[in-house]
């Protein structure tokens, strides 16, 4: 897609722990947090940073819709749901 910068946001701190501690977990999730890891690697610059669900809102949507829905569908174009979420949400990257 041509990013080279990531930020990920999650209200969740023990992901955010567990990301900036090299992806280890003594959880059953250890396996998708190396995976996780592994990908993150490949940014020249990834940043994990905690935000509440208010500020989450499309991944707090698409959780949501998660539940009701085949997520194979998503892959051809956004579900018309998520549309408003997603065009609140963007935010403009200027390289300085």
């Amino acid at each position: 897609m041509g990013c080279n910068h990531l930020v990920v946001n999650t209200n969740n701190i023990k992901v955010i722990d567990t990301m900036e501690n090299g992806g280890h977990s003594a959880g059953a999730a250890e396996v998708l947090f190396d995976d996780c890891y592994v990908m993150a690697c490949d940014f020249p610059l990834i940043v994990f940073e905690h935000c509440n669900r208010k500020v989450n809102k499309v991944a707090h949507e698409l959780a949501r819709l998660a539940k009701f829905s085949m997520t194979k569908d998503w892959f051809e174009k956004p579900m018309n749901d998520t549309v408003p979420f997603l065009i609140n949400n963007v935010i403009i990257i200027s390289s300085k």
